[in-house]
């Protein structure tokens, strides 16, 4: 993507200013990750009053850890191509054992 058909915003996370340069089909997710990490600072702020923003952005960075991996767990279709992968070669054998009748 050519620099021309990406959109340059201003992002601010934890009071600390960034300017990206984005192709704009992002710019939702964006904005919607960083309303995220600002709802959970806040909420880390009232609940474990008087940390440094380093300790509050680095239990954000977990919290979005865990989500990511419970996602990506629930989304794993690996238990599933397993057990598919197990009943084709038991039906494999019982067709093979049972060929004159079936």
């Amino acid at each position: 993507m050519t620099p021309t058909n990406q959109l340059r915003i201003k992002v601010i996370i934890a009071g600390t200013t960034f300017f990206l340069r984005i192709d704009p089909k992002e710019e939702e997710a964006i904005r919607k990750a960083i309303k995220h990490i600002d709802d959970k600072l806040n909420v880390y702020r009232e609940h474990f009053p008087g940390q440094t923003t380093e300790k509050y952005l680095s239990m954000i960075a977990l919290h979005i850890g865990v989500l990511y991996q419970q996602e990506k767990m629930r989304t794993d279709t690996r238990p599933f191509q397993e057990k598919f992968e197990e009943l084709s070669i038991k039906l494999d054998e019982f067709l093979a054992e049972n060929k004159e009748h079936v």
